[in-house]
Order: structure tokens, then sequence, then C-alpha cells
């Protein structure tokens, strides 16, 4: 494992650390004030909306990031198994166990509609998964004739996808609506990483910060930035996330946090959940220690799921969607 970490990406493993405790974060606050801690307001149900627009974006822009190191080039049947078992194995396993969680467990607060519709239905977060897979079988077509190696090309792919982004088409089903919503912050993220930014000059960068402020300022008289899916939050998401990777930043905590990402975002609602319950019945009330235990907890748990399901080949399939440690002769 030591070996590995030696070849990661520090910077986009930070953003990676970031992004997974604004997601855990957010569950543990919760949705609605049904859900998470059932806030009615205050400072931290403030927050968690007004992150919405960093969140999902941001791990979809690091999601084109890395598929820029390791892109489709012409074995399409390859490309897709990989993405099956990395993304749709683990999507239904633990999509699964997370609904009969859901269902069985006294103090969630969530349950299963129609058990005939599950996954056809995204369950909770793992709609993400079917999404990002979506995203890679639209990619195939575009790589494989070409569009996205030349500016131009990809500016039209980038246009399109953000008027279907603004005009808020799609439906919840195998979760389409989230692909038109991820599909423009992953072409930015494949975009930073194909053709660098990292030589901006201090003119354009400040470009960049005026237009962040500009966007702050139309925003001024507004609740935030609209609908999740209008131009506001199209271009606060973008800017955002560019900002974010062209600061370079690096820090070992984050970056440790961001190499487990991927657990994190499959198991934290397990142990956020659990952390909550567990708290509650023991009489704990005060919401600062809810929040921080839980918050913990899901980013803690994941690690160790992950530390001991790598170990044997069913569990890595099934739970992580690694490859099969190969049998030594």
């Amino acid at each position: 494992m030591a070996e590995k970490k030696k070849t990661r990406n520090i910077e986009i493993d930070t953003l990676r650390g970031l992004a997974c405790i604004l997601l855990v974060s957010y569950h543990v606050i919760g949705i609605t004030p049904d859900s998470g801690l059932r806030l009615q307001g205050g400072i931290l149900k403030e927050i968690n909306e007004m992150l919405a627009y960093i969140r999902m974006p941001l791990f979809t822009f690091l999601s084109g990031i890395v598929y820029g190191w390791r892109p489709y080039t012409s074995d399409w049947t390859g490309f897709m198994k990989g993405k099956i078992r990395r993304l749709i194995i683990p999507m239904l396993f633990i999509g699964t166990i997370f609904a009969i969680f859901q269902t069985i467990t006294p103090g969630t607060n969530h349950s299963v509609e129609n058990w005939f519709t599950l996954h056809l239905k995204p369950v909770a977060h793992f709609w993400f998964l079917e999404s990002l897979f979506l995203i890679f079988l639209m990619i195939i077509p575009l790589e494989h004739a070409g569009i996205l190696q030349r500016k131009t090309g990809f500016g039209m792919v980038f246009l399109i996808a953000s008027i279907c982004y603004t005009a808020n088409i799609g439906t919840p089903w195998l979760s389409i609506a989230g692909f038109f919503y991820l599909f423009p912050y992953f072409l930015a993220g494949l975009y930073a990483e194909r053709f660098p930014l990292n030589k901006l000059s201090l003119q354009q960068i400040s470009s960049i910060m005026l237009a962040v402020l500009l966007v702050l300022l139309f925003m001024y008289g507004h609740e935030y930035g609209g609908p999740r899916r209008s131009p506001n939050a199209l271009t606060i998401g973008l800017l955002f996330c560019m900002l974010l990777y062209l600061t370079r930043m690096k820090s070992t905590i984050l970056a440790s946090i961001g190499f487990y990402s991927y657990s994190i975002y499959l198991f934290h609602v397990f142990f956020t959940a659990g952390a909550r319950i567990v708290l509650s019945r023991f009489g704990v009330t005060e919401l600062w220690a809810l929040f921080t235990f839980a918050l913990a907890a899901g980013l803690a748990g994941p690690v160790i799921v992950e530390l001991v399901a790598a170990r044997y080949n069913p569990a890595r399939i099934l739970m992580l969607g690694k490859r099969p440690i190969a049998a030594k002769q």
C-alpha cells in the first residue's frame, strides 16, 4: 500500500479529501429536515445547502482529470468491462445492502418504496456511480471520433452539454438526469488535464478571479445561486472547481483521506447513520458533538472496510470494484 501512495498525485488526492469531507458532512447534516441531524435551520444547514454547488461538481471534475491520465484508446470492450467492475458491481452490491439496511434498521430516515424498481431508480447517493457509467458510455464514441482531441470539438461538446444541463432535461430513471447534471463538470476536468492550464499568466488568473467576483455580485440579493441546474449554478461550480485545481494545494491529511475517496463514497452512509443512531440511543443531543462524531465515523469507517475487504478477492470485486489479486505460483 505504501508503494502505491508514492505514485499518487498529492494535489488531486488533496482535492479528493476535501470533496470527501464535504460529501460526508452533507449526509451527516441531512439532505432535508427529515434526514440526517434533522435540522430545521441554523448555520450548519445553510452552509450545507450552499455547498451543493461544489460537492458533486468537484467529485466529477476530479473524475474527468483522472480519466485523462488513462483515457479510452481503442479497446472499448476492455474499457467498459473495467467500468462495470469498478462502478456497476459495487453500486448493485453495496446499494442493495444499503437499501436493506435502511429498511430493517430502526432510526433510519428512509426506506425503499418499491423493490421492483431498485437501481432502475437509483438508491441514495449511488446515483453518482450510475451517472458516471453513462458518461463513460458517451465518452467512447466521442474519443473514437477524435472530437475531444481538439479544442474546437471539445468546445462544441461542452456547449451542448451545458445547454442540456441548464435545460434540466433527463429523468431519475437509470440516473439519466444525473448524467446531464455531471457531464459538463467531467468535461471541464478532462479539459484541464488534456489542455493544461498550469501556465496561465497573472493577467489570465486575474481574469478568472474577476469572473468569480462578478458571479458573487450577480448572486447578490438572491438565495445562493438559484436552482441546482441553472446557469448560475453551473458557472459557480465550474469556477470553484477550476480555481481549486489551479491553487495546486497540497495537504498530507487531506490527501490521506483522498486516497480512500472511493471507499468513503461507497460506505460512509453506513457509518454516519450508525454513529448518529448510537449517540442518540445514549442520549447525546448536542449538535456539534453529533456532527463531529458522525463525520469522523463516516471518514474512518470506510478506510477500515477497504483495508479488510482488499485482502479477499470476492470482497475486492463486489465491495470495491478492484481487480482480483493474482494467485501466487
